[in-house]
């Protein structure tokens, strides 16, 4: 339940940063990023927020019907993996120097 919980809100935050809207950002956050560059950090960690919220969901559907599968948990933490670490360098990207 917590992954899709999780996963919704993250599916959430990165269609909503896709289509320029910071509403799930803290001011601080966006604070950092310089505003020539907000758009297309907003774009970027809208996609990888979208595809994480895309696995944390998948995860969840997927425990339902092959529940305690080792296969699909070694998929799950590689997927996610692959998705903060992309997350970060977004983050480290579009940082202010």
């Amino acid at each position: 339940m917590l992954f899709f919980v999780a996963g919704i809100y993250l599916f959430a935050r990165g269609i909503f940063a896709w289509y320029g809207q910071p509403i799930f950002y803290r001011k601080g956050t966006l604070e950092n990023i310089d505003p020539d560059h907000l758009p297309q950090y907003l774009r970027e960690e809208g996609v990888w927020n979208f595809l994480t919220g895309l696995v944390l969901v998948g995860k969840a559907i997927l425990d339902k019907v092959f529940p305690g599968s080792m296969t699909l948990f070694i998929v799950f933490i590689v997927l996610l993996l692959v998705c903060v670490v992309f997350l970060a360098k977004c983050n480290e990207k579009y940082r202010k120097k």
